[in-house]
This record gives structure tokens, C-alpha cells and sequence, in this order.
């Protein structure tokens, strides 16, 4: 039974790696005011009298989505919340009155906003290697899970904003160098359709870019170039089946955003066959948004970015760098055979934070390699500096 043993271990270290990334939570601030003190009796919450253990749905203002939670203590005129799947810290305080809370039934309880309880295997009559690779999907799926609750955080609510083109032209020299072919309003959103599932919607002057879709857990799986971490994601598209991956044309399209605040940047990245063999840049467009709710972008163009904070290594030879208003930096290559390993960069620096996602990859196809996200103070990035810094002013390498 050596192998059941280390089954055991497998899950155990599974389960601990799960909560390396960001926990589950509604982006809700705690505070440890107390409410005022009132005589409402009894307490109502939409016209419904609540108690403590009452189920309730709370509206997060920074996402504009419902989360499920529970009554744990009432006070005067308000109600103490706990978000389910989340710590005490969590708990904040609520008017009744508000608008911001819901009174559902009591089965809504006992579930949890985007995250299911873990299944117990069925195990028995397995062999040993059955039992190891059912505890190997269960870590897979438990991840997609996270990492579907995990881009909920960071994604959900109605978005609006501009996409800026840009497309490759050759130079006298032969290099190849990106210009900009044009902008448009953007609008999209992101909503719960129900239970582990969301509604993504992409609404751009291009529809060949959109890469509008409905996620599920079962979406966010490398093989499918659907991926997650922290503020940060990656799409694939494409003319496969469900629009996703390389069709019969070969056309393939990465997208990586990322948020910060109120503000996101998507960076859409389209290649397409090349005439000389593997695969050739056909267009880049960046898109930056804001929430509705929040003022609309500023008119006024903002410094470009600088380069990338952390550049990956590797062979250069076929990238360029597009520096973009907004401080944002974009690495990719213009052209790679099909076996090739590389990767696409967007570096950006918003409010007090910089941020860099890298999607890496074994050749340029739909399949990720490895999503990754660093974050770093804007002030610590001034003090600690990339490895190679560029001008700041608008252009490629």
C-alpha cells in the first residue's frame, strides 16, 4: 500500500497548496465601528423580518456582485454579515435598509459563492494507481475551482473604455515595427449567470477580437489557454470549437488582462500563418476601462510605459517592444516557427502598484505553459529597477 500512502501525502499537499493564492472573498473592507443602537421590531431586510442565521446576499460595490452570506448578529437597525467560504475578518456590519442586502431562502446557507465543497472520492475497488490518478484530477479540479472564484474577485461588473490598434509594418532595414491603426469604445461586463457559472461579455467595434463566453471551472484548464492568478488572466481564442483554439484557418489569439482598482487593461494579441512558415503577428490591440460606476477616462494621454519590470529570458531575435499610453509595455514576437518556445508580456503601472503578467509557453499554440504575475510597489520598482530600461518614449525595440 506504499502507493495509498503517498496518495495521502499527494492530497494533503494538494489541498495546502490551494490557499497559496489569493483566498475567496468579497472585496468588502472590515470595520470595527459599532452601529448605532435603534429599536426596530422586528428586524426587516426588503420587507422580510431576519434573525441571526438568516441567509442573505450582499451586493459588493467594488464588483457590483452578490455575494451569499449568513446573519450572525443583529443590532438596533443593522445586521452583522458573515461572507460565506470567508474568515471573521470579513464580517462587517450592515444596514438593514440598505439596498446592498437581500433576504433569501434558507437552503442558500448552506452554499458558497463560487465554491464547492470537496467531494469525497469513491475509492473503493481501485487499485493503487487508480486511486493515485483520481487524487490527481481531484487536485485539478479543486484548482479550476479556485482559480474560476479567484477571476470572479477581480472580473465581475460592467466595464467601458477605449481599444487602441496597432498593425505590423516593415521597415527599410527589414525589421518590423507596430503603428497605430485606430481607436474605439469598448464596453464589457461580467456577471454571474448562476452557481459556477459566468457570463463574459466582450463588446468591441471588431467582433473578430471579442472573446466574449460563458466560464465555468471546467474553462479554466492550461490545455484550453484559459488561465487565472490573482488580478490577472489569459484567454485564448480562436476559430476552434467554441471559439476557442487554432481553427481550420490557423488563426490564434492570446488575450491578458489585468485590474487594478476601479481601472483594467486587456492587451489582445492576433497571429495568424505566416508565408515563410509558423506563425506571424497580425495585430495588437490594447484596451483600457474603467467600471460605469466610476468617472470615465481621462482625455488627456498618459506617460507611456518604460519596459518591462522583469524581463523573461530567452532569444529576442523576432520581438519588439510597443510602448503604450496609459504606462503600459507590451513584449511579443512578431514571428515564430511553431515549435519555438517564447512568450507575451504586458507590463503596466497603475495608481501605486506596477504589475507584469507573463504568458509563457513550449510554442505558440493554445495551450499555456505557465501564467505569471508579478506585483511590486511603484516606489519599490524605482529603487529595485528591472534589468534593462528603455526611454519611456513611444516606439519598439
Amino acid at each position: 500500500m506504499a502507493l495509498l500512502q503517498l496518495a495521502m501525502l499527494l492530497l494533503a499537499a494538494s489541498a495546502s497548496a490551494l490557499h497559496l493564492g489569493p483566498r475567496l472573498s468579497p472585496a468588502c473592507r472590515f470595520t470595527a465601528r459599532s452601529p448605532a443602537i435603534s429599536l426596530c421590531d422586528p428586524l426587516l431586510v426588503g420587507g422580510i423580518p431576519v434573525g441571526t442565521g438568516d441567509a442573505v446576499l450582499c451586493k459588493d460595490q467594488e464588483s457590483q456582485a452578490w455575494w451569499r452570506a449568513t446573519i450572525r448578529e443583529t443590532k438596533g437597525s443593522q445586521v452583522l454579515v458573515h461572507y460565506m467560504g470567508c474568515d471573521d475578518d470579513w464580517d462587517e456590519w450592515i444596514d438593514a435598509g440598505s439596498p446592498n442586502i437581500l433576504a433569501v431562502d434558507a437552503q442558500e446557507s448552506t452554499r458558497s459563492a463560487f465554491q464547492s465543497e470537496e467531494e469525497e472520492l469513491a475509492l473503493e475497488g481501485m487499485d493503487d494507481e487508480a486511486i493515485l490518478d483520481a487524487y490527481r484530477q481531484q487536485k485539478w479540479d479543486n484548482n479550476a475551482r479556485w482559480q474560476l472564484s479567484t477571476f470572479a474577485q477581480s472580473q465581475l461588473g460592467e466595464w467601458a473604455g477605449t481599444m487602441v490598434s496597432y498593425e505590423p509594418s516593415a521597415t527599410s532595414d527589414g525589421s518590423v515595427r507596430m503603428v497605430e491603426a485606430g481607436s474605439h469604445a469598448t464596453s464589457g461586463s461580467a456577471a454571474v449567470l448562476k452557481d459556477g457559472e459566468i457570463e463574459w461579455r466582450d463588446t468591441l467595434h471588431d467582433q473578430a477580437l471579442a472573446t466574449s463566453r460563458t466560464l465555468r471551472a471546467s474553462s479554466f484548464d492550461r490545455e484550453r489557454g484559459t488561465n487565472c492568478v490573482g488580478n490577472a488572466y489569459t484567454f485564448t481564442a480562436g476559430s476552434g470549437a467554441d471559439g476557442e483554439g487554432v481553427g481550420p484557418d490557423g488563426n490564434l489569439m492570446f488575450e491578458l488582462g489585468l485590474r487594478d482598482a476601479q481601472q483594467r487593461v486587456r492587451v489582445k494579441f492576433a497571429y495568424s500563418p505566416a508565408s515563410e512558415g509558423g506563425m506571424g503577428i497580425e495585430r495588437v490591440a490594447v484596451v483600457r476601462e474603467r467600471e460605469t460606476s466610476m468617472p470615465a477616462l481621462a482625455s488627456a494621454p498618459l506617460p507611456p510605459g518604460t519596459g518591462l519590470y522583469d524581463p523573461p529570458p530567452g532569444d529576442r531575435a523576432n520581438y519588439v517592444s510597443l510602448y503604450c499610453d496609459g504606462g503600459i509595455t507590451l513584449v511579443f514576437p512578431v514571428q515564430m516557427q511553431a515549435d519555438a518556445p517564447g512568450f507575451v508580456s504586458v507590463d503596466w503601472t497603475a495608481g501605486s502598484m506596477r504589475y507584469q503578467v507573463d504568458r509563457k509557453f513550449e510554442r505558440l499554440q493554445q495551450r499555456v505553459g505557465t501564467l505569471e504575475l508579478t506585483e511590486i510597489s511603484r516606489e519599490d520598482a524605482e529603487v529595485f529597477p528591472p534589468r534593462f530600461k528603455d526611454s519611456g518614449k513611444a516606439g519598439q525595440d
